[in-house]
């Protein structure tokens, strides 16, 4: 069993890392093998991340509908969240509009009569889903553009000073910047999107993991009944290690993965502690919850509330009586 990465199909460096404190690896969706972001790609080949696909075609169509709404992003600069607000009831366009609707409303030709295609709900999800992926890209650029001017201007100020010591407020506007949550944007939206994306994976596991409070603060509210089942406050973070974390990294999926295909309620074996790493300065959180007697179909669409999202299981789905949820933070 794998863990996957939800419901964002970006992810940043630090946060990929904190995954790798606590997983071998971590399945991530993404759209097309074209559209996978530059700042991912060490991460994905360092063994970090595994790239999951779970929708093959040749992009076109999505292709041309993007470049039509970089157009008009370009015309329009620094519209792209008014843009996605003003389709707030819409996205990810689960209700009648098509692709020729979203043209239109992009080059603001409402005069043109929009053709009466099928909605093709999957295609708008994957649509929603590159839009949100950009906006998490462009957020997280410039983040780091941010820290780093911080950063330099807190060198300048202590040259100036002659100090040494580190700045408690400089470095809490920094932390603050490193902590930002894509989640709070959209959560719902961006849920039911992953999810249908999710549902065309063959290989769906019964662990998802998260970095955003706000989407694990939707799912309790949703799903009252989870029940936290582990955590780990302190996993050393950074240099990887081939030796006793990676055997903690093993024993923790096999229990993981006991929980989710066994019956519920079980016996809860206490797990270890994640081994101490020479030379790691730094640690993540990492807490765990079980949704119990829900499969990872069933869970996601009683949270959605929604009885839009209940696809086909797979045999693979079927395995997993109880959906486990992971919640990872930097410390």
């Amino acid at each position: 069993m794998k863990p996957i990465y939800f419901p964002f199909t970006y992810i940043s460096k630090p946060a990929a890392q904190a995954l790798a404190a606590c997983f071998a690896q971590t399945a991530v969706y993404q759209l097309s093998t074209s559209k996978v972001p530059d700042e991912m790609r060490e991460s994905v080949d360092n063994g970090i991340l595994e790239i999951r696909i779970p929708v093959h075609d040749n992009g076109e169509k999505l292709d041309a509908i993007v470049k039509e709404y970089r157009t008009w992003a370009d015309v329009h600069r620094g519209s792209e969240i008014g843009f996605l607000k003003s389709m707030a009831d819409k996205i990810p366009f689960f209700d009648e509009s098509s692709s020729s609707q979203i043209r239109a409303q992009i080059k603001e030709t409402e005069k043109e009569t929009p053709s009466r295609e099928k909605p093709d709900p999957l295609f708008h999800a994957r649509l929603f889903l590159h839009m949100a992926q950009e906006l998490d890209l462009q957020n997280d650029r410039l983040t780091r553009d941010l820290v780093a001017v911080e950063a330099m201007e807190e060198d300048f100020m202590k040259a100036l000073k002659g100090e040494n010591e580190d700045d408690p407020m400089r470095a809490g506007a920094i932390k603050a910047l490193e902590t930002d949550d894509p989640g709070h944007y959209m959560t719902r939206e961006r849920i039911k999107s992953w999810t249908l994306l999710m549902q065309q994976d063959p290989q769906v596991s019964g662990l998802f993991i998260t970095h955003s409070r706000a989407v694990l603060d939707l799912l309790m509210d949703r799903m009252p009944e989870m029940e936290q089942v582990a955590r780990f406050d302190a996993v050393p973070a950074g240099i990887p290690d081939a030796g006793a974390r990676a055997s903690w990294q093993d024993e923790l999926i096999k229990h993981l993965e006991n929980l989710a295909t066994g019956p519920w309620p079980a016996e809860i074996e206490a797990m270890e502690d994640p081994p101490e790493v020479p030379g790691s300065k730094s640690t993540v959180a990492l807490t765990l919850f079980i949704a119990p007697g829900k499969t990872p179909h069933e869970f996601f669409a009683q949270c959605l509330r929604t009885d839009a999202l209940q696809a086909e299981s797979t045999p693979d789905s079927q395995r997993f009586k109880n959906t486990l949820i992971g919640l990872v933070e930097k410390k």
